[in-house]
């Protein structure tokens, strides 16, 4: 009987340690997530506080500072560009002619459009700036967007405007991708917007 006794006592003493070690490594590791957590969340505050706490390049546009005209401010991640003159007059990066297939819902075949790009930034929209070294990225981003319309979205009155939002969206990816800062490109205008 004593040894009996002894075995018992001997197996719920081998199952409390077994317990408390459990309870140990599950507080070690509970402490290890609360830890990455707090260390992964300061990391990104601290990014997002450089990003916007950084200016740096040239100046804001449309905010009634005569001196600076179009220039914008830019974190320095992004290829920095002289600053235009207050007076400047904007520049326009033409695209060629996009005419795709599309969704025309039975009431056309094809979309027709053409595109200028406007700037204060000659060195991104100019001859040789940097939406010409990106033009077979872009054409093929906004192709792409393009075959994609709906006939029946298209027609709508607010259908060309979402249009063009949905291009610029487009176009300021590619310029982000490569490290051109995004808002430099102003605005997108469809010279050209047929359906047939």
């Amino acid at each position: 009987m004593a040894d009996e006794a002894e075995k018992t006592e001997k197996k719920s003493g081998g199952k409390g340690i077994i317990i408390l070690l459990s309870v140990i490594v599950l507080l070690l590791i509970a402490g290890l997530a609360v830890m990455a957590f707090l260390l992964l969340n300061q990391d990104k505050a601290a990014n997002s506080e450089g990003d916007t706490a950084e200016i740096h390049g040239s100046a804001e546009h449309g905010d009634g500072h005569a001196d600076q005209g179009h220039a914008k401010e830019y974190s320095p991640k992004y290829k920095q560009f002289d600053p235009p003159a207050a007076e400047a007059p904007p520049g326009y990066f033409v695209m060629d002619k996009f005419v795709v297939n599309f969704n025309g819902d039975g009431q056309a075949k094809f979309l027709a459009v053409d595109l200028q790009f406007m700037s204060y930034y000659p060195q991104v929209v100019g001859p040789e700036g940097a939406m010409e070294h990106l033009r077979p990225i872009l054409k093929n981003d906004i192709q792409r967007l393009l075959r994609n319309q709906h006939y029946n979205d298209l027609i709508q009155p607010e259908g060309p405007d979402k249009l063009r939002a949905e291009i610029l969206e487009v176009t300021r990816k590619v310029l982000d991708k490569h490290n051109i800062y995004p808002d430099l490109v102003e605005d997108v205008y469809m010279t050209r917007f047929v359906m047939q």
